[in-house]
């Protein structure tokens, strides 16, 4: 049996052998994978990061309608229904919802309860045959100063979307409602 220290053979140095960098490394990237997977399964799925997005896609569809009505020198209203959300456009005479592949993929259904004030005053909010415009961009770039509250009832969540005329946007929440929101 070879011998290369004193006392200990080959074949016993190799049953004292430990892991290498190499593997080590290999199962921290594994255990790291495995848990961001985890990590951002269960964030994604939480009712505040769903309420989250829903606003920042609000927000991103307002600005883009005020750049489109800026750059086509158009008139642009958001629509806001019970539960729904659509584009309208202004052709000169009255409010006609706006076709196309960008407008129609805008217009969103959500499960959430709409307050809207506009310029101070509560908009009540119903389904009609004939578009409303709420909130309007226009070509100008001015838009409709607004205080829309967007209510998660199951959840009991909130978020408060502002905007003023000149088009910036403050977005506050999630967070439980107040007592006066819930209730009309």
């Amino acid at each position: 049996m070879p011998i290369s220290e004193p006392g200990i053979s080959t074949t016993e140095r190799g049953l004292l052998r430990g892991f290498t960098i190499l593997e080590i490394l290999v199962v921290v990237a594994v255990i790291s994978i495995v848990l961001s997977t985890i990590l951002l399964t269960t964030r994604v799925s939480r009712p505040e990061t769903a309420l989250q997005e829903h606003v920042r896609r609000l927000d991103k569809t307002l600005r883009l309608l005020l750049e489109e009505a800026q750059l086509e020198d158009a008139n642009y209203a958001l629509w806001i229904r019970p539960g729904r959300y659509q584009v309208i456009q202004y052709d000169g005479e009255a409010w006609q919802a706006v076709k196309g592949r960008l407008f129609s993929r805008l217009a969103r259904k959500h499960p959430y309860r709409d307050r809207l004030e506009v310029s101070g005053q509560a908009v009540t909010l119903e389904d009609s045959d004939k578009p409303i415009p709420h909130i309007l961009l226009l070509a100008s770039g001015e838009t409709t100063p607004f205080d829309w509250r967007i209510i998660d009832e199951r959840n009991g969540l909130e978020v408060r979307f502002q905007g003023d005329a000149l088009g910036n946007t403050v977005i506050e929440g999630p967070a439980a409602p107040d007592a006066g929101a819930v209730a009309e």
